[in-house]
């Protein structure tokens, strides 16, 4: 097929085959994008797509290398650092504020989407880090959760290639991680702050009471309904007063803007103001 335009209707079957055999449903994504990683790797078998669904019944181990394809996974310590230091002096702070006053012990941070773990894992430092300057003691519990389990699998080990670092300065990087061979490994107080588990989104039921969430470039790659209907639950997972923050070329649906502050217009960082 190597070159060849994927029909609406031939797409559709092979999402719909994709749910039936292995139950990840990615018919609501966005087309174009969803579109472009299947005939991508269709191109890359060198098949044609009725034998590229032969190929499917015959070896199910390339259902999984269809979803690697389809689950874009760009991650790095502090992506766009100016998202990270807003988080660092401004939402940190502002979340223990509230939780102090409402004589609460516990912070909750859910990162959905997490890929191989940078994110969360770069939240926790900084988190570690202003409590210790705050001298508060609160008890940290950080969600990682990915549709990829390969990709959590890879999270729990906490060992990373140094191009992952780019954005971590040589304190930080001393303080907090170990090196191994050619490679860096998170310290445990750091990686012991965060629990990482395989999640779907979109069938799954929603984590609840977090005080923030990331969720940073997931929504992009869905169809507007889609998006709403993840959005409803990363809003019903979000405390009241709550920090929630998007990628850069996302926002919430219309529908949510009233009960939610634009805190950080150009970090995309939004504050949950009622229920």
């Amino acid at each position: 097929m190597s070159g060849d335009a994927l029909s609406e209707e031939h797409l559709d079957l092979l999402l719909e085959k994709v749910y039936t055999a292995k139950g990840w449903d990615f018919r609501q994504y966005r087309r174009s994008s969803i579109k472009r990683c299947v005939e991508r790797q269709i191109a890359l078998s060198r098949r044609s797509y009725h034998s590229y669904l032969d190929l499917l019944d015959s070896e199910p181990s390339e259902f999984n290398t269809l979803f690697n394809h389809i689950t874009i996974k760009v991650s790095e310590f502090f992506r766009d650092t100016e998202v990270f230091q807003r988080i660092e002096n401004y939402v940190i702070p502002m979340t223990i504020r509230r939780l102090t006053i409402k004589g609460s012990k516990t912070l909750r941070i859910w990162s959905c989407g997490c890929a191989k773990g940078e994110e969360p894992l770069s939240i926790a430092i900084l988190i570690h880090k202003r409590i210790q300057e705050m001298g508060v003691d609160f008890e940290v519990k950080i969600y990682a959760t990915d549709i990829d389990e390969s990709a959590v699998n890879a999270a729990r080990k906490g060992v990373f290639v140094e191009d992952s670092l780019k954005n971590v300065d040589p304190i930080t990087r001393s303080q907090f991680f170990q090196t191994a061979n050619r490679s860096f490994q998170i310290i445990p107080k750091i990686r012991n702050l965060v629990t990482f588990g395989a999640h779907d989104i979109v069938s799954h039921i929603h984590l609840s009471h977090m005080d923030i969430i990331l969720c940073r470039n997931l929504l992009i790659y869905f169809e507007k309904d889609l998006q709403e209907k993840v959005f409803e639950k990363l809003y019903c997972s979000l405390n009241t007063g709550g920090f929630i923050v998007l990628g850069k070329s996302e926002v919430p649906p219309l529908s949510y803007r009233e009960n939610l502050l634009d805190i950080c217009k150009k970090e995309k960082i939004y504050q949950k103001v009622a229920q």
